[in-house]
């Protein structure tokens, strides 16, 4: 099944360590993993939270930045017929809490969008033009919907895109292999944990830091965190002292 959705690509790109890189965490939330009554994806990859926390560690390390994508979708136009499609997949609210293993850090910005898209009517193809960002490495929940528009979007609007694929999980494991089946080396190219690890090293530090972005939840009250407004101020610092 998995060879026969594969194009016939004899000699795929290789994979080097051009361009600028950032990591994109796409809809790591309790609503999908922990708190998702049915469990699929937690019993499909129960290593996905060591490798995103191995991940997300390793590009700390390198100087890699990382913005976090969050879906909050319970003011979306499309929740009712998802809901009515998947009676017994969506039944928590669709909220941007963070598991602990991939929360963001203090000055890692954090995106919310209302669509399976990451890039759809956000602020993230700003946030990684602003970083002179050129490459995008993308992980996260789940691999066959939000994963992979957003990687999409990121191929539309003309970014290189490396999706890591057992830092991705899906509600079964054909589902997860069918979908990078069908796009490896056609939109984007794929890589592990290792080839990760081994690729970080040799890959260009964004031409600027990443910025805090302006944190708006629609539909759900709430101040931005002391840790945001804390990498807000020290951002406008940064900016003022260069």
């Amino acid at each position: 099944m998995e060879a026969a959705l594969r194009l016939p690509n004899p000699s795929p790109a290789p994979l080097t360590a051009d361009g600028r890189a950032a990591l994109i965490v796409v809809d790591v939330q309790t609503c999908w993993w922990s708190l998702s009554p049915c469990g699929l994806a937690r019993a499909a990859f129960p290593n996905l939270p060591q490798r995103t926390a191995a991940l997300l560690a390793m590009a700390r390390v390198h100087g890699v930045p990382i913005v976090h994508v969050r879906a909050n979708y319970e003011g979306s136009p499309h929740v009712a017929t998802m809901r009515r499609l998947n009676p017994s997949l969506n039944t928590v609210p669709i909220l941007p809490d963070s598991e602990a293993w991939a929360r963001e850090r203090p000055g890692e910005p954090v995106v919310f969008k209302s669509t399976f898209d990451g890039f759809f009517r956000t602020e993230l193809e700003a946030c990684l033009c602003r970083m002179g960002v050129t490459r995008v490495l993308v992980c996260g929940l789940v691999t066959s919907a939000c994963v992979l528009s957003t990687a999409l979007g990121a191929f539309h609007r003309g970014f290189d895109v490396l999706l890591v694929e057992d830092c991705c999980a899906d509600r079964s494991v054909a589902r997860h292999q069918a979908t990078v089946a069908m796009y490896a080396d056609y939109c984007f190219r794929t890589a592990s944990t290792q080839d990760v690890s081994e690729l970080l090293p040799r890959l260009r530090a964004p031409s600027r830091a990443p910025q805090a972005l302006p944190v708006h939840i629609p539909g759900r009250a709430g101040a931005v965190a002391a840790g945001e407004k804390a990498a807000a101020e020290a951002a406008n610092k940064a900016e003022k002292a260069e």
